[in-house]
């Protein structure tokens, strides 16, 4: 045979058979859509997969997807759209409902699920007691009750210190967590309570917290009345150091947060210094990285490295380290992230930025 002919029909072969290897996988995404505010962040998490797929070589075979609507049925249905489709990993559910309705199914098929928003410890733990191969980036509650005590031993061990909530199951619960982790270690608040919320104003509050003569307080409960117990103790002269947790996150209310109200947070993926990259494929394609672009994005990194080594998805998930627009991405045992993203945060000039040093906060 012609040695340049053998040539070619080496070369043909073996592209044939590379790009078939290498083949990317069929992926799903599913999430809300709408006008409401979960149909944005649904919107967002579909732009930062598609951003990623319109990268050079297309790294996904087809991208599947499926509208959510934080209810069982809509979950099933999701599942059994994304089982007909052959898929071998989903990304996204923003809600704990069609989530938990659609990881048997899924499962059951053999595809993989990316979990980027929901952290319920419950939902994890039913997947692991029933070995369903489903991992998350979103970090889990625990995470963040940790770092809020992790502040509180290091930065308020001195000091009198409160402990408040609102008395729904958010706040109550972060609250009552951070109480009980702060108890095994031998600390205890000067002062506990609940309060109202969605109130005009604290002033009732925050008599009490001056009556105990407390200096710092940690808030279980929601950015608008945070920023209410703020204004309120600083009109009766009380200066206190005051922190609450990720809720603060949310959008603002008709009052403003007062400068040095402290927040444990996970820190707008688009201020990650890992999401450079991500940053500049975004900007090329007239997408801002706004809420949840960025964890699509860094979701679709994740199963595309995680799918070029050759082991079934779940293995190379469990036994790799992977670099995404979030950072390094490690899984523990039982599927969650290896890393604590939380970190304690200020709110200065409009906006929140990380924590330098200690004096820094309310009353500090």
């Amino acid at each position: 045979m012609n040695r340049r002919l053998f040539a070619c029909l080496f070369l043909l072969a073996f592209t044939t058979v590379s790009g078939a290897a290498f083949a990317g996988p069929k992926i799903g995404v599913v999430s809300p859509t709408g006008n409401e505010s979960l149909g944005a962040l649904g919107d967002q998490l579909r732009q930062g997969v598609a951003a990623y797929q319109a990268t050079a070589g297309k790294p996904f075979d087809a991208i599947v997807t499926a509208p959510e609507t934080c209810d069982a049925a809509s979950g099933k249905r999701a599942a059994k759209t994304m089982a007909d489709a052959k898929v071998s990993a989903v990304i996204g559910f923003l809600c704990p409902e069609s989530l938990n309705a659609a990881l048997p199914i899924l499962s059951k098929a053999g595809i993989t699920t990316i979990g980027t928003s929901v952290r319920a410890e419950i939902l994890m733990e039913d997947a692991n007691r029933n070995d369903w191969p489903f991992y998350r980036i979103a970090p889990h509650n625990d995470q963040e009750v940790q770092t809020i005590v992790d502040v509180i031993t290091k930065r308020w061990a001195s000091a009198p210190f409160a402990l408040v909530d609102d008395g729904t199951i958010y706040g109550r619960e972060l609250a009552e967590n951070v109480r009980v982790r702060l108890s095994d270690l031998g600390i205890t608040p000067a002062f506990t309570d609940t309060y109202r919320p969605a109130q005009d104003k604290q002033f009732g509050l925050a008599h009490r917290l001056e009556r105990a003569g407390v200096t710092h307080i940690f808030v279980g409960g929601e950015r608008p009345d945070i920023a209410i117990i703020a204004r309120d103790c600083a009109a009766i002269g009380l200066d206190l150091t005051i922190m609450g947790g990720d809720s603060l996150k949310a959008a603002p209310g008709d009052v403003d947060l007062a400068d040095g109200v402290l927040g444990v947070m996970t820190p707008a993926p688009d201020t990650l210094p890992s999401a450079k990259d991500a940053l500049g494929v975004l900007a090329k394609q007239g997408i801002e990285p706004y809420g949840d672009v960025i964890p699509g994005y860094a979701a679709a990194e994740l199963v595309t490295e995680a799918s070029k080594t050759g082991k079934p998805l779940p293995d190379a998930l469990a036994d790799g380290t992977f670099d995404t627009a979030l950072g390094k991405i490690r899984f523990t045992a039982k599927h969650e992230r290896t890393d604590n993203p939380f970190e304690l945060m200020v709110w200065r000039d409009d906006h929140f930025a990380p924590v330098d040093g200690e004096g820094v906060g309310m009353g500090e």
